[in-house]
């Protein structure tokens, strides 16, 4: 893929808004930021009828393989949907789907500088004292979004879905990434797929708009912990608002270490802070089927990534570091949640 450079963008933009003067673009940085998406930073200047502009923003970009099966525009209307209902996210600025000008569709987006996004950080002794508001926050704001009504939510761009068919439209969906991507036999996972099909849950609670990617390392907190706005809207889709819960609470994000799912809080403590917020019941029976649903989805993620390393010419590290390391944890949490272990 060719460079993006500041020369790039100020000749797109000039011819993209023609009523822009003396644009100019500085401190144009890539980000080494997830493993599904190209993310750059910089900033922009420009002059119009309004008179001088300032702007800091990110731009995202498409690239030939990815480890998610999304695109720009999918991620773009989901942020512009969720918008002002909330739960804070950026304000999306550009959408741009023709490829020829980037090697890839791009979108622009507000950059919310000066906070921070590293599940790794919050890791460190001198966190300790503030996880139990990073839980606090990041459980309830999950919450609200399972809160809101999707018909408050312009989601016609979505897959429909209904309380009845959206457990089993996940598993077909993840069971056919997982034999798109097929890299050998998945038999821990094969049997996880079998017993999901055997023992379907109740219909959903209700339809929400599921983020589909709602843990720590995809939000935004300040130095006291409070959230600040949700990233990474890729993945989101209708369906069952547990599914978000289930996910947050998967023990590859859990670290190794203790019982902390997202290295932030124990299990319970994630469900009640989940639930107080919705105003939902997490059912155990549902929750687990929809955290073994998760495992496969996961495992379904990481095989894609062994599948983007092979795919592209100058392939993403984390692709090969996801596909070594977080299949064989993948496997264990299938089993623990089997009884297997």
């Amino acid at each position: 893929m060719r460079d993006i450079t500041d020369s790039a963008l100020s000749t797109y933009l000039a011819k993209r808004f023609p009523d822009w003067r003396d644009i100019a673009i500085s401190n144009l940085e890539r980000l080494p930021l997830g493993a599904s998406r190209e993310t750059f930073r910089f900033d922009l200047a420009y002059t119009d009828e309004a008179g001088a502009h300032q702007d800091k923003l990110i731009l995202r970009r498409d690239p030939p393989a990815s480890n998610v099966d999304s695109d720009r525009r999918h991620e773009y209307l989901s942020y512009q949907a969720i918008y002002g209902h909330g739960v804070p996210v950026p304000r999306m600025i550009l959408l741009e789907e023709d490829a020829s000008h980037f090697d890839g569709a791009i979108s622009l987006a507000e950059d919310l500088r000066g906070f921070h996004n590293s599940e790794y950080q919050l890791q460190e002794p001198a966190w300790k004292d503030r996880l139990p508001r990073v839980s606090q926050q990041m459980w309830s704001t999950m919450g609200k979004l399972a809160a809101v009504p999707c018909e408050a939510l312009d989601l016609s761009f979505m897959v429909p879905a209904t309380p009845e068919n959206t457990a089993m439209q996940q598993l077909d969906y993840w069971e056919g990434q997982l034999d798109a991507n097929d890299v050998g036999p998945e038999p821990v996972t094969r049997a996880a797929i079998r017993w999901l099909r055997a023992n379907p849950p109740t219909p959903a609670q209700k339809l929400a708009m599921v983020h589909g990617d709602f843990r720590a390392g995809n939000f935004l907190y300040d130095d006291e912990g409070t959230l600040i706005a949700v990233l990474d809207w890729e993945m989101a889709h209708l369906g069952d608002p547990l599914e978000d819960l289930a996910w947050s609470m998967a023990r590859v994000f859990s670290f190794g270490k203790d019982e902390r799912r997202s290295g932030l809080a124990p299990r319970e403590e994630a469900i009640a802070i989940w639930e107080n917020a919705s105003g939902l019941r997490a059912d155990p029976d549902r929750l687990h089927w929809w955290e073994l649903m998760m495992c496969v989805k996961g495992q379904a993620i990481w095989n894609s990534c062994a599948h983007a390393w092979g795919a592209v010419e100058t392939p993403f590290v984390i692709h090969a570091y996801a596909a070594w390391w977080l299949r064989n944890a993948q496997d264990r949490a299938i089993l623990e949640l089997m009884g297997k272990l």
